[in-house]
């Protein structure tokens, strides 16, 4: 299986996640596609209307940093901003099936003007998983912000 086919089936599964959460949820690759000017993200998911816009990525281990392109974070601020959702890179880890949502504050810029992911900080409770966003969707402050004011 080519890795872009490998990558279309990890957006799938992301898809069917957040379906299965009770998300409306929209797959949208635009890689190889003719709508290059456009600017959307690889998943978009959306729940007692708040909008979530996802750049999917995946590693094979948790020891390597994920380097993302900026045009692609920049595509996934601008969808973010117009449709005034919430932008993610959500990662999943192979073999492990987990998927974490890591916050576009969280990405460390790289000296030649991308991101990285820093995979050793995925344990960072900043960190997302699944049920979180379905927290967020719902309004429901987590109880840390809570008791950090």
């Amino acid at each position: 299986m080519s890795n872009r086919r490998r990558g279309f089936a990890h957006e799938r599964d992301l898809a069917m996640k957040l379906w299965d959460k009770g998300f409306a949820v929209m797959r949208a690759p635009a890689s190889g596609s003719k709508a290059k000017r456009l600017l959307y993200p690889d998943v978009v998911a959306i729940k007692n209307g708040v909008v979530f816009a996802f750049e999917v990525k995946t590693t094979r281990s948790r020891k390597r940093d994920i380097y993302i392109p900026r045009h692609q974070v920049d595509k996934l601020v601008e969808f973010a901003r117009r449709s005034g959702g919430m932008p993610f890179i959500a990662v999943k880890i192979i073999g492990e099936g987990e998927w974490f949502f890591i916050p576009i504050s969280d990405l460390e810029e790289t000296r030649s003007g991308g991101y990285k992911v820093p995979l050793s900080r995925l344990e960072k409770p900043s960190f997302l998983k699944l049920d979180n966003l379905l927290t967020l969707a719902l309004g429901v402050r987590p109880l840390r912000e809570y008791l950090e004011k």
